[in-house]
């Protein structure tokens, strides 16, 4: 397992080798893990099924990728995250997490085609700053007893709060969530894939991983901050312009979601954590890719403009209804599956969360649909390049792929 992993770094300049041998690197290690029996305990040491995602995000990026730079640039964002799933130390683990900013800065920062950018480093790197010192701080002062297994002192809410708020800045939760829809309107399509289907991921796992050395205190309040999240942020989404800042919400809502599973501390909710981090990484880094590969073809990105799919290319319509309608949670997709079981733990909490879920959906599908609707019709002829869009079929089936779930039930 390990000498594939070596072997990988020899070809780091390669990235097709490079490629290849991280794929033969997970398969031994998803294969050790699941017959060690840990695969059925989500929380396990090692995410497999992330690294997984996050192998396959790699593989779309390289196809689709003509500039050399920001496939190198790639490479390194995958070995750091790949690092951070693996890892078992918590310093380690706070790394890694700080360490997967710099190559998407850089993309930002060196790719970007607007002077906003600038703004948008200085936004990801204050919140960064501000959200993250203070965990060093609590790593201090718990006499770095602080592990990624239970441990037995008590910590107030506030420490609790201070310590998870590094984690909820990656996640992104409303309030924190301001860098997200900048990064993404002045990244390139490959730093937006990424940062949408691997960076957001980091937050999540992280979280999970200090849930369980956590005497769970105070969770109300997260509570609170997802269920605004989730109404608020898809009630953005109605209002965006910008095809890519609509998706980047999209982004937030589902994130809330998932803060909302974490928090009711059930083995359910831990896999239906698992499977809306799989599924919302499979379909944002989907609606990034098409959209950018809308913006390529006509240099625009405005829901205005979105439109006649259909007399352009039909195939491009289809995938594009497939991946927006996964992103409203239509059967049989994985984010359906994921979402119905956080529904009915939030049914069993309390009726009220269903009431805010509902608003939600109701929200959350109308958008997706009107984005499809508006997509589709219209005179004029655009020449898309059906192969660019052919890469993404191999992702679609990722997306509505159950296959994974036989390992659950």
């Amino acid at each position: 397992m390990v000498e594939f992993l070596l072997l990988s770094f020899l070809f780091f300049f390669k990235p097709i080798m490079f490629f290849i041998f991280i794929v033969m690197f997970s398969f031994l290690l998803f294969k050790n893990i699941s017959w060690s029996g840990l695969f059925f305990v989500v929380d396990s040491i090692v995410f497999v099924l992330l690294v997984f995602m996050m192998i396959f995000i790699y593989g779309v990026v390289l196809i689709s990728e003509k500039n050399f730079g920001l496939v190198m640039l790639s490479s390194i964002l995958i070995m750091v995250c790949l690092f951070f799933f693996v890892s078992s130390n918590m310093l380690m683990l706070y790394m890694y997490f700080e360490l997967s900013m710099f190559p998407i800065l850089i993309m930002i920062l060196g790719y970007g085609s607007q002077i906003e950018k600038i703004n948008s480093g200085y936004y990801l790197l204050f919140y960064a700053a501000i959200c993250s010192f203070p965990f060093l701080f609590i790593y201090y002062k718990s006499m770095f007893y602080f592990t990624t297994c239970y441990f037995d002192f008590n910590l107030s809410w506030e420490l609790f709060f201070i310590l998870s708020l590094s984690f909820m800045m990656k996640f992104p939760v409303y309030l924190l969530h301001l860098w997200l829809p900048k990064a993404h309107v002045e990244a390139p399509t490959t730093a937006s894939m990424l940062l949408a289907g691997l960076l957001l991921k980091l937050g999540t796992a992280g979280y999970l991983r200090i849930l369980g050395s956590m005497n769970f205190i105070y969770n109300n309040f997260w509570v609170i901050i997802a269920l605004m999240g989730m109404i608020l942020a898809s009630f953005s989404c109605v209002f965006q312009s910008d095809a890519k800042s609509l998706a980047a919400y999209s982004s937030v809502t589902h994130m809330s979601f998932l803060l909302l599973t974490m928090i009711y501390i059930m083995m359910s909710s831990k896999v239906s954590g698992l499977m809306m981090m799989l599924a919302h990484g499979y379909t944002s880094t989907l609606m990034f890719y098409l959209i950018g590969e809308f913006y390529h073809t006509t240099s625009t990105r405005m829901v205005y403009f979105l439109n006649s799919f259909f007399t352009s290319s039909i195939f491009f319509g289809i995938i594009f209804s497939l991946v927006f309608l996964s992103n409203s949670g239509v059967p049989p997709s994985l984010s359906f599956l994921s979402e119905f079981m956080i529904i009915v733990n939030s049914i069993g909490i309390s009726k009220l969360l269903f009431f805010m879920i509902f608003i939600y959906f109701m929200v959350s599908f109308y958008y997706s649909l009107f984005l499809i609707v508006c997509a589709m019709m219209g005179k004029k002829f655009y020449n898309f390049n059906n192969f660019n869009i052919g890469v993404s079929v191999s992702t679609v089936v990722m997306m509505f792929n159950i296959f994974w779930l036989s390992l659950f039930f």
